[in-house]
């Protein structure tokens, strides 16, 4: 029971440090090239305090840090990223209709800027916003976005929009603490939502949501283009890059992946939340192979040495033996925090190694 008690204990406190802090990213621009927004969330149709237009132009990229950044279109998708630690995508698709459905917003100000001005270069209404999961380096550049693109409606799953507006996790509320600068001092939630499973009609385009529940976060939804074969999982799957199990749901996030599978059997070209999109079975099977084989070696270590920071520290090194991978989150260890998530989970009575 104590042991259990220290492992959720540790876990909250990484957690609470991870999503969405920026402080350990090489690509930040300089603090002062952003201005935090002054935004209010009391009711999703409440008008929104609109930066100063010479505001808004300091915190655009500046033009040598194009070299850092990759904006890409594919056909209808485009996505918008950059290279490094800490990376995360934001997506834009075309609608039949002449406009773009974008697909999360960035982890801080800064990023969130950037990504607007590749959204606005692509010269077409922003006619969506759609949030695939409530960790902040997904969900932080809303109130941006918003006063960017006046009367945009930004859509969710109700329980990723009550995460977002109720701080649930104090995943927002820590980000504010570690990187003040270059996070919003109120958070702007969602405004439209739906249960989880429904069918968008936006612009023309069909957007098929559907929840996936608890894995590597506690609620994410997956969109599917059945026009394309296009499918957005969020980070689902994180493509060949270090995947944050602090969530302590290993287990189920496997299994969301089986579930994807078998709700979307066309889809050709998954998106991840983390790193370059490809073919929907590959990135599958990597994702499995990665927890699986990081399940495996932390059963290993447990059952070898018990629950002890011997057994923790042989897993981190392990793990980072077998996946070279680079950490897209803002946490300073990925691995070691992923550890201790993993042992919270196999500390659970009908998930603990036996010796």
């Amino acid at each position: 029971m104590k042991r259990t008690a220290v492992a959720t204990a540790r876990l909250r406190l990484a957690i609470l440090i991870c999503f969405g802090i920026s402080l350990v990213m090489p690509n930040i621009l300089s603090a002062q090239q952003v201005v935090p927004l002054l935004v209010s969330h009391k009711e999703p149709g409440h008008e929104l305090a609109m930066l100063q237009k010479k505001e808004l132009v300091a915190a655009l990229p500046a033009q040598d840090s194009r070299s850092r950044h990759a904006s890409v279109s594919q056909g209808i998708v485009g996505v918008w990223t950059y290279a490094g630690t800490g990376t995360v995508n934001t997506y834009w698709v075309a609608t039949p209709g002449g406009g773009i459905v974008v697909i999360d917003v960035q982890r801080d100000l800064v990023h969130a800027a950037e990504a607007v001005a590749a959204v606005r270069a692509v010269g077409k209404p922003v006619r969506a916003i759609l949030i695939t999961h409530p960790h902040p380096d997904h969900y932080t550049g809303i109130g941006l976005f918003r006063q960017a693109f006046p009367g945009v409606v930004v859509y969710a799953s109700q329980a990723t929009a009550d995460t977002i507006r109720n701080d649930t996790y104090g995943a927002s509320a820590a980000t504010q603490r570690n990187a003040p600068a270059i996070t919003p001092q109120v958070f702007v939630p969602p405004g439209e939502t739906f249960d989880g499973n429904t069918t968008l009609q936006i612009d023309g385009l069909t957007i098929v949501a559907r929840e996936l529940g608890r894995g590597e976060a506690h609620s994410t939804t997956a969109y599917y283009l059945p026009a394309t074969q296009d499918l957005f999982v969020g980070d689902a799957v994180i493509n060949r890059l270090h995947g944050p199990i602090l969530e302590a749901a290993s287990g189920s996030w496997l299994g969301i992946l089986d579930r994807l599978e078998t709700m979307f059997p066309d889809a050709r070209t998954v998106h991840p939340g983390h790193g370059a999109a490809g073919p929907a079975s590959t990135l599958y099977e990597d994702e499995r192979v990665y927890l699986r084989t990081c399940r495996k070696i932390a059963a290993e270590e447990i059952a070898r040495s018990g629950f002890t920071e011997a057994a923790k520290q042989a897993t981190v090194e392990r793990i980072n033996a077998r996946f070279p991978y680079v950490n897209p989150t803002g946490i300073k260890d990925i691995v070691r925090s992923s550890v201790e998530g993993l042992f919270q989970e196999l500390s659970m009575p009908n998930e603990a190694p036996i010796p």
